[in-house]
């Protein structure tokens, strides 16, 4: 028995896909500004700057200028999306005990965890993106440094947490997805994460998702060290630009989850046709099953009446 599908339709279940979009573009929009006034201004070098003159110069020397409250306006709206849209995600998927997801929830107990710490150790980390913001580079060099330190150590413990979550629902999810090929006598579901082969429909969503999160996160961590490690300021700060427009490239991705796995009920080629006795030996999964009967149940009886 499958879990039955409802009824189709072409607007999205529910919007929250825009979430992540809306966290993100202020963001660009900022950086664009940015390049904008400094270029207008004649390339300059500020007063508080050191050493030969760089070209481009960092976002936080411009961040210090008369821009200030654009910088901290942005960096604070662009923190609060990204906590927010990682917090929605733990509520759609059946967090905070929500009873009506939508979004499809994990497999086990460990998905919503680690997607509750991603968006904890996530907004700790956005709060130092903001304290870097506040705290200028002209007036507080090195707490300025500091912040961005502890922000970049953060977000990457985020994101992993995030992509672990990810990798942990398509390892289950291959086992039962409709295209696995997979006999019932070859579905085992217990100890999944304990064993070490990945079995049935691999490059499911959710794996798909994990595998590009964790290259954004590799280019990101490559990056992060030439933007650290070069001494040459026009170089580092290229790497610097290129890291803060990377960044935005992260919400779509989150875009994109929030998208697809809102379908999973409703526009989801796969979903409908998982068995029910494979759904059911998930506790996540096994109040919507039973919730599907109920009203089946429900309008049997009405069309009978």
């Amino acid at each position: 028995m499958s879990f039955a599908r409802k009824s189709s339709s072409k607007m999205p279940t529910n919007w929250w896909f825009i979430l992540p979009i809306v966290a993100f573009v202020p963001w660009y929009g900022m950086l664009i500004a940015m390049l904008i006034c400094w270029a207008a201004q004649g390339y300059p070098m500020y007063w508080f700057m050191h050493g030969p003159k760089a070209s481009p110069v960092y976002i936080s020397d411009i961040g210090a200028t008369n821009l200030r409250p654009l910088f901290i306006s942005c960096a604070g709206w662009q923190g609060l999306g990204y906590f927010l849209t990682i917090i929605c995600e733990y509520w759609q998927r059946g967090g905070f005990k929500n009873k009506k997801v939508l979004m499809a929830p994990g497999f086990t107990r460990h998905e919503t965890r680690l997607l509750f710490a991603s968006a904890i150790i996530g907004g700790l980390g956005e709060i130092a993106l903001l304290m870097c913001s506040i705290f200028s580079t002209a007036l507080y060099h090195h707490v300025h440094l500091a912040m961005v330190g502890v922000f970049v150590v953060l977000m990457f413990f985020s994101v992993c947490c995030h992509s672990t979550a990810y990798f942990i629902m398509g390892k289950y999810y291959a086992l039962i997805h409709p295209l696995s090929k997979l006999s019932d006598s070859e579905i085992d579901l217990s100890n999944v994460l304990s064993r070490r082969e990945w079995k049935g429909y691999i490059w499911n969503k959710y794996t798909l998702s994990a595998t590009c999160k964790m290259v954004w996160l590799t280019l990101a961590v490559i990056w992060a060290i030439c933007f650290g490690a070069i001494s040459n300021d026009s170089r580092s700060a290229c790497f610097e630009w290129l890291l803060a427009f990377w960044f935005g490239i992260l919400f779509v991705i989150l875009a994109i989850d929030f998208y697809l796995g809102s379908r999973f009920q409703t526009e989801s080629l796969y979903f409908g046709s998982i068995p029910k006795e494979h759904l059911m030996q998930f506790p996540n999964y096994r109040y919507l099953v039973e919730a599907e009967d109920s009203d089946d149940s429900m309008t049997t009886t009405v069309d009978k009446a």
